[in-house]
């Protein structure tokens, strides 16, 4: 093998490797939720969302095209410009303690320090619901989001890989949470109405 041969051999193996590296970080980002795949049968409504690849490029396509003035479509197209994965699972019940603590601990372990951090925490004990938000960090950036939401008739996992807009974090259970946009827009009328009183 000559000097030439030898050089492009050993930058081509740099490349794989790099890019296989990448693709495992990317991976890492990405939960394994198939265990919840069980409660379909208990479940009253379910949403089972896998945008990825092709179809992830295809929705962004058309969010781009919408020529909307409206602040919601705005934060979305900021938001799903750059990630590589939309996955969500969600499962709500007629009644309540219809999956266990272990199907929620099956998540939380993939979400372990120091790769994952915890960010958002919000438990109401009246009402059993506890509300999570779990940020994967690659120097800089957020390469990766969970939101998990558990209460006592819905157990909701959305999982977004990709380059996240931190700044956007705050809209992301409001457009990838089901049942969020509607309850929010419930608030805001209960507010505007409170203050017109």
């Amino acid at each position: 093998m000559n000097r030439i041969t030898r050089t492009f051999a050993q930058i081509l193996i740099g490349m794989l490797l790099c890019l296989s590296a990448t693709r495992g970080h990317g991976q890492d980002a990405r939960l394994q939720l198939a265990n919840l795949d069980k409660l379909s049968d208990k479940a009253a409504r379910v949403t089972d969302v896998t945008l990825d690849g092709s179809l992830l490029q295809f929705a962004v396509g058309l969010i781009e095209k919408i020529n909307d003035e409206d602040k919601d479509v705005e934060q979305l197209k900021a938001i799903v410009k750059n990630l590589k994965g939309i996955y969500i699972k969600s499962f709500e019940f007629d009644e309540a303690s219809q999956y266990s603590k272990a199907d929620v601990e099956a998540i939380r372990t993939q979400l372990s320090a120091p790769r994952w951090s915890k960010i958002v925490q919000s438990t109401d004990k009246r009402h059993n619901e506890h509300d999570e938000i779990y940020l994967l960090k690659d120097h800089d950036r957020v390469a990766g989001l969970v939101i998990l939401v558990a209460e006592a008739k819905e157990l909701t996992v959305v999982n977004i890989v990709g380059d996240v807009p931190v700044d956007k974090i705050a809209a992301m259970e409001q457009h990838f949470v089901p049942g969020q946009k509607e309850a929010g827009r419930n608030k805001q009328k209960k507010e505007n109405k409170h203050d017109e009183e």
